[in-house]
């Protein structure tokens, strides 16, 4: 199974760099996460078989379906990442992380600085998809300035070949300041009815479910099943 073949909506364990480990979400996948994330997995390490950077990416079949995230800024060595874990890992799908808005992470150019820098990103998708044979795209990233710019970047990256986007619904500059916007999150997806959209931010419960769910296909929990996993368990209840 792959996300694809999900019933909607997704409810998914949120990557999350130093927490989402190989038994955190085998933890949240039993509480009831449809879906779960690795944390971001640096690319450079995979291809030189870090052995800290492999435990990162191992994982277990009760954690299926699982997608491992990947980031970096070159091209090539995020395929030749992808490629590694395709053939010798098999997950349900691989994630490019255009979402990580430290200070280290723009100074390195990954993560969602290169929302800013369209060109790299698209032609990291177009790498990472041209040497996948079976494995579904995804992408995370985060709003930009301009809602405009966010629904044309999607376009581009659709049109490159990513079968799904989760969309944190801040900018690279709040970080994790103020609210998620999820009104804006909503109206990008009406541009999107055959692309999956899974919004991302301030998911804490039901109510939150119910109220910002929308027209997406899923919603990520990220930092409330950091605190408490069986969150999973009562927002399907």
């Amino acid at each position: 199974m792959t996300y694809l073949d999900l019933e909607k909506p997704i409810l998914a364990l949120a990557p999350m760099h130093g927490f989402t480990n190989s038994e955190f979400r085998l933890k949240c996948r039993k509480f009831g996460a449809d879906l779960v994330y690795s944390e971001m997995v640096a690319a450079e390490g995979i291809i030189r078989r870090v052995p800290a950077v492999m435990d990162q990416i191992a994982f277990t079949k009760e954690e299926r379906p699982v997608i491992l995230q990947i980031f970096g800024s070159n091209p090539d060595s995020m395929a030749e990442a992808a490629k590694i874990i395709e053939n010798e890992y098999a997950p349900d799908g691989i994630d490019i992380n255009f979402g990580c808005p430290v200070q280290k992470a723009a100074k390195q150019g990954f993560g969602a600085v290169l929302l800013y820098d369209t060109k790299k990103a698209i032609d990291i998708i177009k790498a990472v998809k041209s040497i996948l044979k079976n494995t579904p795209l995804s992408i995370k990233i985060r709003l930009n300035d301009s809602i405009d710019d966010t629904i044309s970047f999607i376009k581009m990256a659709e049109k490159a070949g990513v079968s799904m986007v989760a969309i944190h619904g801040r900018t690279l500059t709040q970080k994790y300041r103020g609210e998620a916007d999820y009104n804006k999150l909503h109206a990008i997806k009406q541009h999107f009815p055959d692309l999956l959209i899974l919004g991302s931010g301030d998911i804490k419960t039901k109510e939150d479910v119910k109220n910002k769910l929308g027209n997406l296909d899923g919603l990520l929990i990220g930092r409330a099943a950091k605190i408490h996993p069986k969150i999973f368990q009562e927002l399907k209840k």
